[in-house]
């Protein structure tokens, strides 16, 4: 790779856009109807992305429609592993209680504002119900269009797709980092079931997730057999191309 030439590109597309010119969408997946798992690629030579990188990123891609979670931001080697979210507005939900300002739709899920005809659901976050706006806006379709304009004359080098499978040697007394309750939670993994796990939280209570909420593995279960360690290693190598994060993942609990 010729650094000169990589470094004068994305010093000129960094000036040009307020924001680093390396950082790229490599892949995503969707969570639910307003959040996704998303990969960044950037260029090892430029250094470290930091979280205002990140921040302006999203700000200046997606002109405020998404918004990055950076209590799940996990930075590798050449890659950025983060869930991002729909800025949706939200509001308190004692505020459905007061049947001046709301009409309940359905009670307990959806309310109308009187005053603007918006719709409003319940929906929980970090652990708390709150009332979010319903939106029109697709997760999929915003971040879908954005990645074919960055990507139309070249291709990533990391996927998700590698996550996929590792999750497939996911197990009782892993530990892992989640997307649970809108939110990112470490979780024990209790038992693997049909399209995802059983798990508890850190304070003991009872979760199901999807395959897709888990984002990382933080410890394995010391008992787990080595060549189902060897396969997580590899499977996380070939998603993040970092080899060393890749062995810090499978570090034995």
């Amino acid at each position: 790779m010729n650094f000169d030439r990589v470094y004068k590109k994305v010093v000129a597309a960094s000036f040009a856009t307020g924001v680093r010119g390396d950082l790229d969408i490599a892949d995503f997946q969707k969570l639910d109807a307003i959040s996704a798992h998303v990969l960044l690629e950037y260029e090892p030579t430029m250094g470290r992305p930091k979280g205002d990188d990140i921040e302006r990123f999203f700000a200046k891609t997606f002109e405020g429609k998404l918004v990055p979670l950076m209590a799940s931001c996990a930075i590798k080697k050449n890659s950025v592993s983060i869930v991002a979210k729909l800025n949706v507005p939200t509001r308190e939900l004692s505020e459905s209680q007061d049947k001046t300002k709301m009409t309940p739709i359905i009670a307990g899920m959806m309310y109308l504002d009187n005053s603007l005809g918006d719709h409003w659901e319940v929906k929980e976050q970090d652990g708390k119900k709150l009332l979010a706006k319903t939106s029109k806006d697709n997760i999929e379709q915003i971040i879908a269009a954005r990645r074919n304009r960055m990507f139309v004359t070249q291709t990533p080098s990391v996927s998700l797709a590698s996550v996929a499978t590792a999750k497939e040697w996911i197990g009782a007394g892993d530990k892992v980092k989640a997307y649970f309750k809108g939110g990112i939670q470490s979780l024990e993994i209790t038992a693997a079931i049909k399209g995802g796990f059983k798990a508890k939280t850190a304070d003991g209570k009872e979760a199901v997730i999807a395959k897709e909420a888990v984002l990382d593995l933080q410890a394995q279960n010391a008992e787990k057999a080595p060549n189902e360690a060897a396969k997580l290693q590899k499977y996380f190598e070939e998603a993040f191309g970092d080899k060393n994060y890749a062995k810090l993942l499978v570090k034995k609990a």
